[in-house]
């Protein structure tokens, strides 16, 4: 590379091109389901049910009249009327699979000899006098009270269930969600208006998706470049590293492409963190090259020279950060494991590149010139004084330490796991918004439902299981984190009261199968559909549909498992089977993932690490010594997170295993420089001070480079990263405290013959070459 720089700049080039060529197809992913693995009991149950009683996923528009007002007046309920037509036609493009609306809902009315069941007017209200009684009707129809309209009519909401084939379907959601903004936009004022439900949380999570990935990379670009200019105040030291970045992040996200793989919300800030953890390699080598510089001599030896000097260390804190990833191969999550793979290539491919393409380009340049800066000489006198506190007053350092690791400790019972999707968002988002009212005035946003299994034809009709379906939505109702439920129940006791000349004393199930029979048949007769979402069409299954409020992994569990235990105490025998299913049962089982992930993960990316790094170095003393700081820091992530109140989730659930692997690249530099000074002869005081003062600057401006980068995320449209990007770039700072105070503090203690290594005593000879060799400007 450094004889033929051309050939392998062009080499590079080519295959550059041919990464690039797949960037268009790369897609996005938004769909939580997903996220589980394929074969998951909870996905196949929740597919299963999808397919058996249509879409679960929904949008809902909730219409808000103006304070003090009601929707009840005419041309408010004229206006939620044009707007139900206008979503009508989601259904006729085969969009949505059904619009429940308050002016479209069928309303059981009649006589003892025969019932209709028809919306509460036959058209949109032309006068006042059809306005009231549209409020009459609705308010009239416990199905509809409170569930699509507010008995003040501050509120009313429309429905929209997805059609079951294009739940996952980004781009249809994507017009469903452009259409209802399109009437908020036309139609606001003086109502207003709040989209929410699951299905407008996926195509606003893609949506957020393309905004960070378009938004937060260049910022961390330029961030990472200014951070590089004040570093090394050269062309060349801002230049070099980000074109190993820029060249290794068009590499990953091609490869992703051709693969097809998908951006999820957990992928999209894997561009920024390969600018800040790529520019890491490019930033030693760099400063090493400077350093050697200083002595003179032939650009190509020099570059040479450079190339081989720092291939050790690099690769070992490629080698481990890349380990440290793949062990997220061991996740749950498919987005996690898919993160952790590429992130992995991202890290192999910057390393190559930053081994070929900067010491080929260093080749061709001039040395630079050498400047002596003021700030070079205050750096190195703070290190000398605090190189020297550390090598004599180890255990004062070590003392510290330990008292803020137990600090930490006491944090982590502290920490929560959380796997809500619908709290990932900022408080004042468009969603969080709609989220809110809906909550509020509507009871719940989430859908979920139980299945009731009777094993039989018109096992439904059966009174006894019936009835256990109308105390089940009893129970539900009674909870506070749920709102209005629906079943087949609910109409059979609707139409016998209707039948009944709406005597209160018969809003009841019928004492028997065949009255229950007759009550359906005369509901079907007068225009109403029994089985759309609420039975199978031989009645051997029913399903309970409930309106569930965003109450967070801890709520969702209390819920799922008070459920099944009523079911458990209260089913018939008639019931032979019955089962718990949609968004929160989903959010549940992520949870457990997540909890299963970070224990797995992190145990296999502390071994792996350990083990490579004791076979780079040669030594198994190092290899246990590169750990020391990352326990520091793997403590202090998750104690801080503890005291914060930060949650455990999809995004923050992978720091510690990230911390483990970027951290340990800063010992690696460390050990490997600390040894070779040791190695020539230099007492431990004065070892630790050229380590400090030579590899430590590179060590503080790699940390400063992924602390600012990872502070970027700030910006982000999601909250949980957010929270990710300032716990990572705090977990930076401390993985450099441990890496320049603690280590030292631990080295002091020692034997330096246990950190060299057992390969032929390559450290020894690399020594003596340095000793009777090298000048001071050859040590990085």
């Amino acid at each position: 590379m450094v004889d033929h720089p051309v050939w392998t700049l062009l080499g590079i080039a080519i295959v550059t091109a041919i990464f690039a060529a797949f960037l268009p197809r790369l897609g996005f992913e938004a769909d939580y389901s997903k996220m589980l693995p394929a074969g998951d009991p909870v996905v196949a149950v929740y597919d299963r049910t999808r397919d058996t009683f249509g879409g679960q996923s929904l949008f809902l528009l909730a219409v808000s009249a103006e304070d003090g007002g009601t929707l009840f007046d005419l041309s408010s309920l004229a206006k939620v009327y044009a707007i139900t037509e206008e979503l009508q036609t989601l259904v006729t493009e085969g969009l949505i699979e059904e619009v429940l609306s308050p002016t479209t809902v069928d309303i059981v009315a009649g006589t003892a000899a025969a019932i209709t069941v028809r919306p509460a007017l036959p058209g949109p209200p032309r006068t006042e006098a059809d306005a009231a009684l549209f409020r009459e009707v609705v308010l009239g129809e416990r199905l509809v009270r409170d569930s699509l309209v507010l008995s003040d009519g501050s509120a009313m909401l429309i429905v929209l269930k997805a059609v079951p084939e294009l739940e996952d379907n980004e781009q249809a959601m994507g017009r469903v969600l452009a259409r209802l903004a399109e009437i908020e936009v036309r139609h606001g004022g003086p109502e207003r208006f709040y989209i929410s439900g699951d299905a407008a949380f996926l195509v606003y999570v893609s949506r957020y998706m393309r905004q960070d990935l378009g938004f937060l990379l260049p910022v961390v670009i330029a961030v990472v470049m200014a951070v590089l200019f004040v570093s090394f105040r050269t062309l060349r030291g801002v230049v070099l590293p980000m074109a190993v970045v820029l060249v290794a992040l068009v590499w990953t996200m091609g490869f992703m492409a051709a693969v097809g793989a998908k951006l999820t919300m957990i992928s999209t800030f894997l561009p920024v963190l390969l600018v800040a953890v790529g520019s890491a390699y490019g930033i030693h080598i760099v400063n090493s090259h400077a350093a050697l510089a200083r002595t003179g001599g032939d650009r190509r030896e020099l570059a040479y020279r450079i190339a081989t000097h720092m291939l050790s260390p690099v690769a070992a804190a490629a080698l481990t950060t890349a380990a440290a990833f793949l062990t997220l191969l061991t996740a749950f999550l498919v987005p996690t494991r898919e993160f952790g793979l590429f992130a992995a290539f991202g890290t192999l491919a910057a390393f190559v590149l930053a081994m070929t393409l900067i010491p080929a380009i260093l080749s061709l340049l001039p040395l630079p010139r050498q400047r002596e800066r003021k700030s070079r000489r205050l750096f190195d006198l703070l290190v000398t004084r605090s190189a020297r506190f550390l090598g004599r007053h180890p255990a004062w350092t070590a003392a510290l330490a330990a008292v803020v690791f137990v600090a930490f400790l006491v944090g982590v019972p502290l920490l929560t796991v959380e796997s809500d999707m619908t709290r990932y968002f900022h408080p004042d988002s468009p969603v969080a918004r709609g989220l809110e009212f809906v909550e509020e005035r509507f009871g719940g946003s989430q859908e979920m439902s139980l299945v009731i299994d009777t094993g039989q034809r018109d096992g439904l009709k059966d009174p006894e299981v019936l009835r256990f379906m109308d105390r089940l939505q009893g129970y539900l109702e009674a909870r506070a984190e749920v709102g209005a439920t629906t079943s087949l129940a609910d109409h059979v006791k609707e139409t016998h009261f209707t039948l009944r000349g709406d005597d209160p004393a018969f809003h009841t199930i019928p004492t028997t199968a065949r009255a229950v029979s007759q009550v359906l048949l005369l509901y079907e007769m007068g225009g109403g559909e029994v089985t759309r979402g609420m039975a199978t069409r031989d009645f051997s299954r029913g399903r309970i549909a409930a309106r569930v409020r965003s109450v967070g992994l801890s709520g969702y569990l209390a819920l799922t498992r008070d459920v099944e235990a009523f079911i458990s105490r209260e089913k018939p025998a008639q019931v032979t089977s019955s089962y718990v299913t949609g968004s929160p049962v989903v959010f549940v089982q992520l949870a457990r993932g997540l909890i299963r992930s970070q224990i797995v993960s992190l145990g296999a990316g502390f071994g792996a690490v350990g083990v490579i790094v004791a076979v780079v170095m040669g030594s198994l003393g190092a290899g246990l010594l590169a750990l020391v700081p990352l326990v520091v820091t793997v403590a202090g992530n998750f104690g801080v997170m503890g005291y914060a109140g930060a949650h455990l989730d999809m995004a923050t659930v992978m720091i510690a295993s990230l911390s483990v692997g970027i951290g340990v690249d800063y010992a690696v530099h460390f050990l490997s420089r600390y040894r070779r000074e040791r190695a020539v002869g230099r007492g431990h005081e004065d070892a630790l001070g050229e380590t400090v003062r030579t590899t430590g600057r590179g060590i503080l401006i790699n940390a400063a480079t992924l602390t600012l980068g990872f502070l970027v995320m700030l910006l982000s449209s999601f909250g949980a990263l957010v929270t990710f990007g300032w716990l990572f770039a705090l977990t930076m700072v401390t993985s450099v405290i441990g890496a320049l105070f603690v280590l030292p503090a631990v080295l002091a203690w020692v034997n330096p013959r246990g950190l060299m290594s057992r390969w032929g005593q390559r450290g020894r000879r690399s020594g003596s070459a340095a000793a009777t060799g090298e000048s001071e400007g050859d040590r990085t």
